[in-house]
């Protein structure tokens, strides 16, 4: 039985629409996010990818400040096994929205995390990257 992992997963859940690839045409990892207001792009070090005892947890800074806080988007991803790779597989998981408070967030002290989890829908499957033929020279 073959073990093949998928690539490249893409969610929706909520108003959130996610799409992640563990490596793109350069070798980093990918995200797109868009949650009905806004769409950023993540890539490299911007994505935090964390492989933890449930699955791995991939994290990115939706929104930052230096002195009042700000807003992450992390997505839990199960560990998926593909048939083959011409397969895809349906999963169901959470996205996690953490609020944080900065440095100068009022009151100072109590809870300074705070999260809602959003039930998410998605595929696992294998993303190909499709480059152009290549140029054969002739040789003189």
């Amino acid at each position: 039985m073959p073990n093949i992992q998928p690539n490249e997963y893409t969610l929706k859940g909520g108003n959130i629409t996610v799409n992640y690839l563990t490596s793109n045409f350069l070798g980093q990892p990918f995200l797109s996010y868009n949650d009905g207001t806004q769409t950023k792009e993540f890539f490299g070090s911007a994505i935090r990818v964390a492989e933890i005892g449930i699955g791995t947890l991939a994290t990115v800074a939706t929104f930052m400040t230096i002195d009042t806080g700000g807003t992450e988007f992390s997505v839990l991803l199960p560990v998926i096994e593909l048939a083959d790779a011409t397969k895809t597989q349906q999963f169901s998981t959470d996205g996690i929205v953490t609020h944080f408070k900065g440095p100068d967030s009022f009151p100072s002290t109590g809870v300074r995390e705070t999260y809602e989890f959003i039930p998410m829908t998605g595929t696992a499957g294998i993303f190909r990257f499709v480059f152009g033929k290549p140029l054969l020279s002739k040789a003189g």
